[in-house]
């Protein structure tokens, strides 16, 4: 993970919720300067007790330190999205990168916004970039550079894991990794109570869930075997797997859905 070019770079995190603060503790984590940080949140008092929480500046917007960041990284409620990329779009200057964690804008309509020049990437979010261990997907905008495309690489590597993808493949992200953690605790949930029942405590029967699953992923993404291939490693069948790939497929699916029809409505009222 290549982290050293990010350190003289400068941030405005617009949107200081759930997705803000990861971004905020995930870039001290690394070493990125506080001073390097400016916040922006249209709740003042949120702005203001994250820039105390993280000992970085809180500004308003329009403000000339958010404006000229050289990685302005968007993180606020996707409908106000727009109209905030409006108000500060006359400030905005050829070089800066803009990168929308936001859901349902799409690509298109993020770029007619922004002045030439300005590079714009969208990306799908998950939570366990709290740790560095997410999946976020990335989509690059046609503006977007080498060097910016370097940049924001280097951001999505202190998350954890990218892949790039096409800008219409990511409502189908929302149900493989922005929206999937949702679906897998119960997993972890179910795992752990049977623990307890063993008489484990909860912190071990937890750790033995979460290991598990931990494990299970890396024999996935480290080898090229099959599925069948490694369930045979466990010969042991304990639920219907034909059921449950299909509860997981329907559940990205329908994720996938409920996105493609909020994004419409969001774009066909604009």
């Amino acid at each position: 993970m290549k982290t050293d070019g990010l350190h003289e770079q400068r941030f405005a995190v617009i949107g200081v919720g759930n997705i803000g603060r990861i971004l905020i503790t995930r870039l001290l984590s690394v070493g990125v300067p506080a001073a390097h940080i400016v916040v922006c949140d249209a709740d003042i008092t949120r702005g203001q007790a994250a820039a105390a929480e993280f000992d970085v500046r809180a500004v308003p917007l329009p403000d000339e330190a958010a404006c000229t960041a050289d990685l302005i990284l968007l993180s606020p409620s996707p409908k106000v999205v727009p109209d905030l990329l409006q108000s500060i779009a006359a400030q905005l200057h050829q070089g800066q990168v803009v990168v929308s964690f936001a859901a349902m804008i799409s690509l298109a309509r993020l770029e007619a916004i922004v002045p030439p020049g300005v590079a714009v990437v969208r990306v799908m979010p998950n939570a366990p970039s709290l740790v560095g261990a997410g999946m976020n997907p990335v989509v690059y905008g046609k503006t977007a550079t080498t060097e910016a495309r370097e940049l924001v690489t280097a951001v999505l590597g202190i998350l954890g894991e990218t892949i790039a993808v096409q800008d219409e493949q990511i409502n189908w992200c929302v149900g493989l990794s922005g929206a999937a953690m949702r679906s897998l605790l119960p997993v972890l949930e179910g795992m752990t109570q049977a623990g307890m029942d063993a008489g484990l405590s909860p912190g071990d029967a937890r750790q033995v869930a979460a290991q598990v699953m931990r494990g299970t992923a890396a024999l996935a993404s480290e080898t090229d075997c099959s599925f069948a291939d490694l369930k045979a490693l466990t010969p042991m069948q304990t639920v219907d797997e034909t059921a449950v790939a299909q509860l997981f497929y329907q559940a990205a699916l329908e994720a996938k859905e409920k996105m493609d029809a909020m994004q419409q409505k969001m774009e066909g009222g604009s």
